[in-house]
């Protein structure tokens, strides 16, 4: 147990040296974005849940599985074909820089969920993901059109979902990751609480001056006119005069 512990602690130290470096680096913020909020509003930041790391691990291990037995058939047939000590230093160094960036990919994969955030607001959302490209989008919840929970088979073993949040002016495919969102959409992936998310993000829509929904009341009645018969009758004169005038 001690030893599995003391594991746990040293990839945890050589993750965190790693990931200050590269933040620091590439000059990523290592908090969540700050969303302009009025007094007494609230403000809450999410991250994805603990299943979506589960989830990006299982992808990478899978892919790393099919590529090395692809990379090590490959090397077989060639040094069974080929008897040459140039072929199997090749084959080494093949297997040497595979390993190399499986490592970065690994890493890669922490690097994704700690960067990402979703930070929500009485009136509004910030999303933010990335780190060579960081990608930090605002949504104001009186312009969403449509508010959708997407999960793969994949997804529902590992207990999360996405949240697909459109906007006006949306619509268009959205994948397993995200792709093709555009500008009219945004995206909260790898939650847990998708459905709970999905309803506090249309009540707090319903509550806008515009849903947006379609479900506005109807019959809304409109301020009544503030103008006395007085300003009326001062109104037309100013109209006949002017039509007088015109006439001249």
């Amino acid at each position: 147990m001690s030893n599995a512990n003391d594991s746990a602690t040293a990839q945890s130290w050589l993750y965190e040296g790693i990931w200050g470096m590269l933040s620091g680096f590439f000059c990523v913020p290592r908090t969540s974005p700050i969303l302009p909020a009025i007094d007494r509003e609230s403000v809450v930041s999410r991250k994805p849940s603990p299943g979506f790391l589960r989830y990006l691990k299982f992808q990478f291990w899978v892919s790393i599985a099919i590529i090395t037995i692809i990379v090590m058939v490959a090397s077989i047939v060639i040094l069974i074909a080929s008897e040459e000590p140039l072929v199997l230093i090749g084959s080494v160094a093949v297997v040497i820089l595979f390993a190399a960036i499986s490592l970065i990919g690994y890493l890669a994969i922490y690097l994704r969920f700690d960067t990402t955030w979703y930070v929500f607001s009485d009136r509004s959302m910030r999303l933010r993901r990335g780190i060579w490209l960081i990608r930090e989008s605002t949504i104001t919840f009186e312009n969403v059109q449509n508010v959708k929970v997407t999960q793969g088979p994949l997804q529902r073993f590992f207990g999360i979902a996405n949240v697909v949040v459109e906007t006006a002016g949306g619509g268009g495919a959205v994948n397993e990751a995200g792709a093709g969102l555009g500008m009219h959409a945004g995206l909260i992936e790898g939650v847990a609480e998708a459905a709970e998310i999905r309803d506090s993000i249309m009540s707090r829509v319903k509550t806008t001056k515009t849903t947006g929904l379609g479900d506005e009341e109807t019959g809304t009645a409109h301020p009544a006119s503030n103008w006395s018969p007085r300003h009326v009758e001062t109104l037309r004169e100013i109209r006949d005069l002017a039509k007088q005038l015109a006439h001249r």
